[in-house]
């Protein structure tokens, strides 16, 4: 496979024509069938997309291993910080208000887990709002200079850390979900941690999204081969109600993914551009490959400059119309 410090700029193209192949049971409805959507470049894996229920999925599967490899220390960033001076900053703020949203209507001192907690820049927040949080990650490193408030597990599974059953108020996986190779396991274990009436918010990609749909094989948060699922709303929702839960509600703004989803997204569709170019730019970890020329640097920040606010714009209409670039179900266990 690719090295990892290169698996932003990997190439992605359309499979066109391509007829339905056997594949593992789909996660969300069990089908054994799906159609190529996209093909990596270097990688053998496709993107499929199950022909029941529209998930996308990476077929076949990596290995545990290679799954492990698509993580190096740099992808989490260093001390904590994952991008450069004001964007990192931006990144915190808005992971606060993230917070103030999420924790709406939960009993002071509620206990919050965030499933693959990463660097913890939401344990951070929902531990300034004075819960009890913990979190989960399978890298150690990933979570250097995370909050001293929380308290860790470090597992290569949800099901691993052997947490009590019954004993959260909330668990969030805010972009996680998508990475992990057992999602249909992941609810089940997230039902059983939930107290009666517990709240359970997944954050994911909107593969069904109108972003998505318009930019293609060009789509940023397709992220292979790090995405091992592409989940459209209506996937998602049919897999947490068919393990216990009961979605009360979806919201499809963003401001921390979505408007630069646009920027970076529309950028990948030129050929002659790095793929991922502009976010590669703005990654703070020295050891991430950065091979621009000068007009090209030029180029992508002026693209985040003058393109952002009218990402914002977009943002905001696909939101109305329940399309967003990403998607946050919020289900209570019945």
């Amino acid at each position: 496979m690719t090295k990892p410090t290169s698996l932003y700029s990997i190439r992605v193209t359309s499979v066109e024509g391509a007829s339905p192949e056997a594949v593992d049971a789909c996660p969300v409805c069990t089908r054994t069938t799906a159609i190529p959507l996209y093909a990596i470049e270097g990688i053998e894996p496709r993107i499929v997309v199950c022909e029941e229920c529209g998930l996308g999925s990476f077929a076949p599967v990596p290995s545990p291993d290679e799954i492990r490899g698509f993580y190096p220390d740099s992808y989490y960033g260093s001390t904590g910080r994952k991008f450069e001076g004001l964007v990192e900053t931006l990144v915190r703020v808005v992971a606060a208000r993230q917070a103030r949203f999420l924790s709406r209507g939960l009993p002071a001192g509620a206990r919050v887990l965030d499933v693959g907690c990463g660097r913890g820049v939401m344990l951070r927040a929902f531990a300034d709002r004075g819960f009890e949080v913990h979190g989960t990650e399978v890298s150690e490193a990933a979570t250097l200079g995370v909050d001293p408030r929380a308290t860790l597990h470090i597992t290569p599974r949800l099901a691993d850390a052997h947490l009590p059953e019954a004993s959260f108020d909330q668990i969030v996986l805010w972009h996680v979900f998508e990475h992990l190779p057992d999602p249909q396991e992941t609810i089940k274990e997230i039902h059983r941690l939930l107290k009666p009436g517990g709240k359970c918010v997944i954050a994911v990609p909107n593969f069904s999204s109108l972003q998505s749909r318009v930019t293609g094989a060009g789509w940023f948060h397709l992220d292979p081969p790090r995405h091992l699922y592409h989940f459209p709303v209506t996937a998602l929702r049919r897999l947490m109600e068919n393990q216990g839960f009961k979605c009360t509600s979806e919201h499809h703004f963003s401001l921390r993914q979505n408007p630069f989803g646009w920027v970076q997204s529309v950028l990948n569709r030129v050929p002659s551009l790095p793929r991922n170019g502009l976010y590669v730019l703005l990654h703070r970890s020295g050891s991430v490959e950065k091979p621009f020329s000068r007009p090209q640097r030029w180029l992508f920040r002026m693209a985040f400059l003058f393109g952002m606010p009218i990402a914002v714009v977009m943002s905001v209409f696909t939101a109305l119309i329940r399309q967003g670039a990403t998607v946050t179900v919020v289900a209570r266990k019945r």
